[in-house]
């Protein structure tokens, strides 16, 4: 509790000093390393960061429910009065892949079907969905979230297939730390064909 307590002191700084984001991300059975999970805290931390951005940086995606991910989204958006981004990934640690049923193969097709499903979830209608992981028949959302159409996603990216899967399916691309300066470019190129704009991840205003 000391280190959640910390933490809680440390965005109060953040939020004098201006700074534009708290990022929470995610990993599982990590020991000794500290995970705390991030919807949980960034609830804990939304009346004590004023204006500031509450972002999952980032949710496994893969690895869950994208049912309960999207009413998760709702609750934290509906707490922090329309605050929430949403990073999501594609995860890569073996013993997290395995718990959550995933494989490296199929990560991708479950991140881009779970998107696909909470937006269809977040427009508030009765849904149908039939996917290749995930099915729902007469579905509807009682808890919407505030932000319209739904939270801004971003997609944690580092090759050039993720940056373009961003630009198709996502509000941004957010750059791993594995991404350095001189690479930007390149993966700004990326995107231009389909004409989205890159939101680089500015780690000297936000807060991890």
């Amino acid at each position: 509790y000391e280190q959640l307590d910390d933490l809680v002191e440390i965005c109060h700084a953040a939020r004098d000093a201006g700074f534009a984001s708290v990022t929470m991300p995610q990993h599982w059975v990590s020991h000794p390393t500290t995970w705390p999970q991030p919807f949980q805290v960034l609830a804990r931390l939304a009346p004590e960061t004023g204006d500031m951005r509450l972002m999952t940086g980032i949710v496994l995606l893969p690895l869950h429910n994208p049912i309960q991910i999207a009413e998760d989204v709702a609750t934290l958006d509906q707490l922090s009065k329309g605050r929430v981004v949403l990073g999501v990934g594609i995860g890569y640690r073996e013993t997290e892949l395995e718990a959550g049923g995933a494989t490296r193969k199929d990560r991708v097709p479950r991140l881009t079907e779970s998107i696909e499903l909470m937006k269809k979830l977040w427009t508030g209608e009765e849904i149908d969905f039939v996917g290749q992981y995930w099915t729902v028949h007469n579905a509807q959302m009682g808890f919407l979230p505030l932000q319209e159409p739904h939270p801004p996603i971003w997609i944690a990216c580092q090759s050039e297939g993720a940056v373009r899967r961003s630009a198709r399916i996502a509000e941004a691309c957010y750059l791993a730390p594995q991404v350095g300066f001189d690479d930007v470019a390149a993966r700004a190129a990326w995107l231009a064909p389909v004409w989205l704009p890159v939101y680089l991840h500015a780690r000297p205003r936000s807060l991890t």
